[in-house]
């Protein structure tokens, strides 16, 4: 007869919690203090002290994003010494595995060839890090000497042809409209399935007049439908409803794409990051077959992000939806193309949104008693 004996080993199903790097924008540019340093800020920073005394775009976009964000805003920034070094201190962030969702390039934009490198940063990140994120850059604000119309020629020129679905390009009609943008992004009162345009949770914060031009003509919806036409997200208002808000985010994608509101690419990308992180468990692990009982266990395995940003919410009677659907039987799909290669295919369902409301009123003229 055989000696007794027990052994216990531990599993890994990889129900864990995933990184968050949802709402943490990484700021690339010029600033005048701290120079080649990694900074982390939250609403408690001295921007002064971070980034220096003097005005700064990097400055100036960062104090109004979190004006405009929540309590728990964090970010990171890594400014430079001198405008136009945004590719070197990237470089760097990934290379240093520093967590974002998107990459905040806060030194002006003045040629189409700029957003071009954008969109190869982009692509290179994704296939060699794997990373999904996405960039905001902008544009100069106008000039004393310009007219809007000067401005929103400029502005159409830079972006015409450019096809980069990762890619915010704001038009900076005030100082500081690309970081109030960003606040609006990471307010945590709303998810990432949020649109900017929302007006629930409140007007832009920072600033109650549109500017002017060269002519003193006021920004007016005229220049917003134009520079949105051309994919910007521009500053809005409502006629007799107090405030400024913002339109839609835009993204340079091109015509009829899934992905040419932020909202869209954000839901996405979450999948994306952690569907890689279950991918990865699963290498050379036999459990991941071919077998009927094996395609079905994993089909819901790799469908877990999904059900869990579908999470909704009931509070004081206001239903609060999830960041998107629940998925449906059939939503993830898992096929072989030969004995060591898997394709596995995921559907994400976003909630309607209302950006176009039309009411009709009717009267009823009946004699009623």
């Amino acid at each position: 007869m055989a000696l007794g004996s027990v052994s216990v080993s531990s599993v890994d199903s990889g129900n864990g919690d995933f990184t968050t790097p949802e709402c943490q924008f990484l700021y690339l540019g010029h600033a005048g203090k701290n120079g080649g340093e990694v900074l982390y800020l939250d609403q408690t920073t001295d921007l002064d002290d971070a980034l220096g005394v003097n005005a700064s775009k990097m400055k100036t976009a960062i104090n109004a994003a979190r004006s405009n964000a929540d309590t728990n805003w964090t970010a990171v920034a890594m400014p430079r010494n001198a405008a136009g070094e945004w590719e070197t201190a990237f470089d760097i962030a990934m290379a240093q595995n520093i967590v974002c969702e998107a990459v905040v390039v806060t030194d002006a934009i003045t040629a189409q060839t700029e957003l071009d490198d954008i969109a190869t940063a982009i692509a290179n990140t994704e296939n060699e890090f794997g990373r999904s994120l996405f960039f905001m850059t902008a544009n100069a604000a106008p000039l004393s000497t310009e007219s809007w119309g000067d401005y929103i020629a400029a502005f159409e020129t830079i972006q015409s042809g450019v096809a980069a679905q990762s890619i915010l390009f704001i038009p900076e009609v005030f100082a500081g409209w690309m970081g109030t943008v960003c606040g609006r992004l990471c307010n945590e009162k709303v998810s990432i399935a949020d649109t900017p345009m929302r007006t629930s949770t409140g007007a832009i914060v920072g600033l109650s007049t549109l500017p002017n031009d060269k002519d003193a003509v006021p920004f007016n919806m005229s220049h917003a439908k134009a520079l949105n036409d051309a994919r910007g997200t521009v500053p809005q208002v409502y006629p007799d409803y107090d405030g400024i808000y913002c339109s839609d985010g835009m993204t340079l994608a091109p015509e009829a794409s899934d992905y040419s509101v932020i909202e869209n690419l954000r839901v996405v990308n979450k999948v994306k990051r952690q569907v890689r992180i279950l991918a990865i468990k699963k290498v050379g692990n036999r459990e991941l077959n071919s077998t009927p009982l094996s395609i079905a266990s994993h089909e819901t395995y790799f469908m877990r992000p999904i059900i869990n940003m579908s999470q909704s919410l009931v509070s004081n009677g206001i239903y609060k939806p999830g960041e998107v659907k629940t998925p449906l039987d059939g939503d993830v799909t898992i096929q072989w193309t030969d004995r060591t290669k898997v394709q596995i295919g995921l559907l994400v369902r976003p909630y309607n949104c209302p950006k176009a409301i039309k009411a009709y009123i009717g009267l009823n003229l009946n004699n009623e008693v």
